[in-house]
């Protein structure tokens, strides 16, 4: 099975970013733009390793797509990282976030934290 980053933005400008710096980094990556993709792929036979995941989005907001996530015996285990503008760290941490990488956020921070979760 292949490892890899699924990276969750509805923008798609923050998606080309995302899988700009982590293939640089040597990490392959998926990207979608929505919870119900993220929540096909967290599903699926070929699970992301670690997902980040932006919390404000139009169909389904991050939090609510990370609670799916953790309440579901073969997605649980996953990583997640959310990534988001607004003071969500509390919650998302009770809710089995890893951790919230705050907008605007600094590239070597998003790659400290991946190596974090790696480790």
């Amino acid at each position: 099975m292949v490892e890899y980053i699924l990276v969750v933005d509805d923008r798609s400008s923050i998606r080309r970013l995302f899988a700009e710096v982590l293939a640089s980094a040597g990490y392959a990556s998926k990207q979608v733009g929505s919870g119900d993709e993220c929540l096909g792929y967290a599903l699926s036979e070929n699970k992301p390793s670690l997902i980040l995941l932006d919390n404000n989005m139009p169909d389904i907001c991050g939090l609510d797509v990370l609670q799916l996530l953790k309440m579901n015996e073969s997605a649980k285990h996953i990583p997640v990282i959310m990534v988001s503008g607004e003071e969500i760290e509390e919650l998302a941490k009770k809710q089995g976030a890893q951790g919230v990488l705050m907008k605007p956020f600094d590239i070597y921070e998003l790659l400290d934290r991946i190596r974090m979760v790696f480790a």
